[in-house]
């Protein structure tokens, strides 16, 4: 460069610890403690490219939850909640029965 480099200080920021640590057979510098972050850096490794298309995929589908719940303030449970609910409310109700439908209902809530 021609120029004189300056930085103005408020630009660079500050974090408590700068570390280089081994990752496999990778070197990473890690930051941490810093007062605002506006990016982070998700390491990702994996047998192959298939596994590793798989993960990023993952990762891009959770950040995607993530974004939608803070935008809309608002969260519906999922991920077979609604049945594992379902599945110990029939076990108790079948508990209570003394005829054979107690069989019945059992199978089915553990089916759930």
């Amino acid at each position: 460069m021609d120029q004189e480099e300056k930085f103005n200080p408020e630009d660079l920021g500050n974090c408590e610890l700068v570390e280089e640590r081994k990752v496999g057979d990778w070197e990473y510098i890690f930051f941490e403690g810093m007062q605002t972050a506006r990016a982070s850096t998700i390491i990702v490794r994996g047998a192959n490219d298939f596994f590793l298309e798989e993960i990023e995929r993952s990762i891009h589908d959770s950040l995607c939850v993530i974004k939608r719940v803070l935008e809309s303030n608002s969260l519906v449970a999922g991920g077979g909640c609604v049945e594992v609910a379902l599945s110990v409310y029939l076990d108790d109700y079948a508990r209570t029965l003394g005829t054979r439908e107690q069989l019945a209902i059992a199978e089915f809530s553990e089916a759930l």
